[in-house]
Protein backbone atom coordinates (compact mmCIF):
# COMPACT_ATOMS: atom_id res chain seq x y z
CA UNK A 1 0.00 0.00 0.00
CA UNK A 2 1.66 3.13 -1.05
CA UNK A 3 1.59 6.14 1.90
CA UNK A 4 2.33 9.41 -0.08
CA UNK A 5 -0.29 11.88 -0.63
CA UNK A 6 -0.60 12.48 -4.00
CA UNK A 7 -0.51 15.95 -5.61
CA UNK A 8 -3.85 16.49 -5.72
CA UNK A 9 -4.56 15.11 -2.46
CA UNK A 10 -2.32 17.86 -0.81
CA UNK A 11 -3.48 20.24 -3.05
CA UNK A 12 -7.37 19.80 -1.92
CA UNK A 13 -5.99 19.29 1.62
CA UNK A 14 -4.59 22.84 1.30
CA UNK A 15 -8.24 23.72 0.14
CA UNK A 16 -9.97 22.25 2.59
CA UNK A 17 -7.89 23.83 5.60
CA UNK A 18 -8.28 27.14 4.28
CA UNK A 19 -12.05 27.12 3.87
CA UNK A 20 -12.11 25.47 7.69
CA UNK A 21 -9.67 28.46 8.66
CA UNK A 22 -12.30 30.64 6.65
CA UNK A 23 -15.05 29.13 8.82
CA UNK A 24 -12.93 30.00 12.30
CA UNK A 25 -13.37 33.43 11.17
CA UNK A 26 -16.30 33.12 12.55
CA UNK A 27 -15.81 31.44 15.53
CA UNK A 28 -14.67 33.14 19.07
CA UNK A 29 -10.82 33.92 18.95
CA UNK A 30 -10.59 35.92 22.23
CA UNK A 31 -12.91 36.01 25.09
CA UNK A 32 -13.09 36.15 29.13
CA UNK A 33 -16.45 35.48 30.79
CA UNK A 34 -19.05 36.19 28.77
CA UNK A 35 -17.97 38.20 26.14
CA UNK A 36 -16.09 36.72 22.93
CA UNK A 37 -14.40 37.90 20.26
CA UNK A 38 -14.33 36.38 16.64
CA UNK A 39 -12.00 36.78 13.95
CA UNK A 40 -13.97 39.07 12.33
CA UNK A 41 -13.97 41.43 15.46
CA UNK A 42 -10.45 41.25 16.21
CA UNK A 43 -8.73 41.55 12.52
CA UNK A 44 -9.22 45.10 11.56
CA UNK A 45 -9.87 44.55 7.72
CA UNK A 46 -10.60 41.11 7.99
CA UNK A 47 -12.55 41.17 4.68
CA UNK A 48 -9.16 41.48 2.82
CA UNK A 49 -8.35 37.99 4.40
CA UNK A 50 -11.47 36.64 4.03
CA UNK A 51 -10.59 37.24 0.20
CA UNK A 52 -7.29 36.23 0.18
CA UNK A 53 -8.50 32.69 1.62
CA UNK A 54 -11.37 32.39 -0.44
CA UNK A 55 -8.91 33.05 -3.70
CA UNK A 56 -6.48 30.82 -2.24
CA UNK A 57 -8.34 27.78 -1.53
CA UNK A 58 -10.53 28.39 -5.31
CA UNK A 59 -6.73 28.26 -6.69
CA UNK A 60 -5.77 25.03 -4.86
CA UNK A 61 -8.89 23.13 -5.77
CA UNK A 62 -8.64 24.57 -9.65
CA UNK A 63 -5.10 23.30 -9.25
CA UNK A 64 -6.06 20.14 -7.94
CA UNK A 65 -8.93 19.28 -10.66
CA UNK A 66 -6.49 20.73 -13.44
CA UNK A 67 -9.26 23.18 -14.13
CA UNK A 68 -7.43 24.96 -16.44
CA UNK A 69 -7.86 29.43 -15.68
CA UNK A 70 -8.58 32.09 -18.02
CA UNK A 71 -5.85 33.89 -16.93
CA UNK A 72 -2.20 33.01 -17.86
CA UNK A 73 -1.42 32.76 -14.26
CA UNK A 74 0.91 30.51 -12.11
CA UNK A 75 -1.63 29.32 -9.74
CA UNK A 76 0.36 27.81 -7.27
CA UNK A 77 2.23 30.27 -5.75
CA UNK A 78 0.49 32.96 -6.23
CA UNK A 79 -1.98 30.45 -4.07
CA UNK A 80 0.94 29.81 -1.78
CA UNK A 81 1.30 33.64 -1.62
CA UNK A 82 -2.50 34.02 -0.64
CA UNK A 83 -2.84 31.35 2.20
CA UNK A 84 0.36 32.16 3.95
CA UNK A 85 -0.73 36.52 4.41
CA UNK A 86 -3.42 35.20 6.54
CA UNK A 87 -1.22 32.55 8.31
CA UNK A 88 1.26 34.99 9.31
CA UNK A 89 -1.29 37.26 10.70
CA UNK A 90 -2.91 34.75 12.47
CA UNK A 91 0.48 33.75 14.24
CA UNK A 92 0.59 37.08 15.04
CA UNK A 93 -2.69 37.36 16.75
CA UNK A 94 -1.60 33.90 18.60
CA UNK A 95 1.27 35.17 19.89
CA UNK A 96 0.10 38.59 21.00
CA UNK A 97 -2.21 37.22 22.77
CA UNK A 98 -5.05 38.68 24.58
CA UNK A 99 -5.11 41.89 27.35
CA UNK A 100 -5.20 40.51 30.74
CA UNK A 101 -7.64 38.16 31.06
CA UNK A 102 -9.03 38.19 27.98
CA UNK A 103 -7.53 34.80 26.83
CA UNK A 104 -7.26 32.52 23.46
CA UNK A 105 -10.46 30.71 22.19
CA UNK A 106 -11.18 27.48 20.12
CA UNK A 107 -11.20 29.59 16.72
CA UNK A 108 -8.09 31.47 17.02
CA UNK A 109 -6.79 27.86 17.35
CA UNK A 110 -8.27 26.44 14.89
CA UNK A 111 -7.63 29.51 12.39
CA UNK A 112 -3.57 29.29 13.46
CA UNK A 113 -3.99 25.20 12.93
CA UNK A 114 -5.47 24.91 9.08
CA UNK A 115 -3.98 28.11 8.38
CA UNK A 116 -0.44 26.48 9.17
CA UNK A 117 -1.19 23.39 7.50
CA UNK A 118 -2.54 24.92 4.40
CA UNK A 119 0.52 27.05 3.95
CA UNK A 120 2.64 23.53 4.79
CA UNK A 121 0.61 21.66 1.89
CA UNK A 122 0.99 24.52 -0.68
CA UNK A 123 4.78 25.03 0.06
CA UNK A 124 5.47 21.16 0.05
CA UNK A 125 3.37 20.59 -3.64
CA UNK A 126 5.04 23.81 -4.89
CA UNK A 127 8.70 22.90 -3.29
CA UNK A 128 8.41 19.84 -5.23
CA UNK A 129 7.72 21.30 -8.95
CA UNK A 130 10.92 23.50 -8.28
Amino acid sequence: MNRTLTREQKLLGAAGATVVFIISLFLPWFGAGGFDASGDDVIPSWWLMLIFAVAAAGLLAAEALNFELPARISPLPLALYLVSVPTIYTIMLFLEGGDGPVGRKFGLVLGLIFSIAATALAAWVWREER
